[in-house]
């Protein structure tokens, strides 16, 4: 197939168009003019539309000629906007192009549900595809309008589409991050300042106060658990992961007109990740016990067992990985020198 990757640049569309390419596809990867991002593709033998995705004729010609599409496209920060003008505009030309294209796939977040907890208590864990979409915040919200965006442009037109939900993707160096004492503390803090969260404690109780006070430094691996012993877990995604869900939902007859969560292959618990970190920097973690109980999980049961989902990206992996790009130079485009 000739598929447009709407974002190709992107910190997932860079990923995405190796893998694609190693699948012997043909691509046209949308970018920005000037885009500082564009050496991720430098040597890849695709063909490249440099224009403005808020535009409508530009959409028409980046999507002419293609069989189908995947949009991985979101400008970062404050733009709802022209992210729902982006979004709009991709739905309504593939809709236009319906007869001949095999699918649009959409990436929307798991923020539409959303599934950490922090910011309003989770319906259930774990979260599947079936749990009520209560986005917080205008990313999110944006995410949800553009899910719909492509179901009415199917609904009008007999537009084929998938939607991907990832689930907090990283890259590069950013998962050594996640398991410190600066990221608890953080969540906490936060959890404290959202009455509806699952870390919300209604007598004004600040936890973040005594984590920090205990530990060496903020950058600290953090051992955390609540007072019954479960330990806090979260389940993000590695960005080759999401690339290769993407594939998947482009390629499979059974993702036609399904959704899909996509996240590592189980949730990363604390206890465990602060053990790699001090195994890999002979920092002792801070062990930690607290009234709360962080759960930010996301079932991709679905993906697996439908359309061939197989995410490689587990803790080990991810930390190992993390620490080559932050130690060694290496860019973490594939699985390649991964042990």
């Amino acid at each position: 197939m000739k598929i447009l990757v709407a974002g190709a640049a992107g910190q997932v569309g860079c990923r995405l168009v190796r893998q694609l390419l190693e699948r012997n596809h043909e691509v046209r990867g949308t970018v920005l003019p000037d885009d500082p991002a564009l050496g991720r593709l430098e040597g890849l033998d695709i063909e490249l539309a440099a224009g403005d995705l808020t535009d409508e004729a530009f959409v028409e010609g980046a999507v002419t000629g293609v069989d189908a599409v995947i949009h991985t496209a979101n400008i970062v920060g404050p733009q709802f906007d022209n992210n729902m003008q982006i979004d709009r505009l991709i739905a309504r030309v593939c809709g236009k192009h319906a007869d001949h294209l095999e699918r649009l796939v959409y990436t929307s977040s798991s923020g539409v549900f959303p599934n950490n907890g922090e910011t309003i208590a989770c319906a259930y864990h774990p979260v599947d595809e079936r749990h009520p979409k209560r986005p917080m915040g205008e990313y999110s919200l944006g995410k949800l309008i553009g899910e719909e965006f492509t179901k009415m442009a199917a609904r009008e037109t007999g537009l084929r589409y998938s939607i991907v939900r990832p689930s907090h993707v990283q890259s590069g160096d950013a998962i050594l991050s996640r398991f410190t004492v600066g990221a608890v503390a953080g969540l906490l803090e936060r959890g404290q300042n959202t009455p509806l969260g699952e870390l919300y404690m209604a007598d004004g109780t600040e936890l973040w106060h005594d984590v920090l006070d205990r530990a060496e430094d903020e950058n600290q691996p953090c051992s955390v658990r609540d007072l019954d012993g479960r330990p806090w877990v979260y389940q993000p995604n590695d960005a080759r992961d999401i690339a290769h869900l993407l594939v998947c939902a482009v390629e499979e007859p059974g993702a036609v007109d399904e959704s899909f969560n996509c996240g590592a292959p189980a949730p990363f618990s604390f206890p465990e990740a602060a053990a790699i970190l001090a195994e890999k920097s002979s920092v002792e973690p801070l062990e930690v016990r607290v009234p709360v109980h962080y759960q930010y999980d996301h079932d991709n049961t679905k993906a697996r067992s439908l359309i061939n989902f197989r995410p490689q990206g587990d803790l080990r992996t991810m930390i190992e990985t993390a620490l080559l790009v932050r130690d060694e130079g290496y860019i973490d485009y594939d699985w390649e020198g991964v042990s």
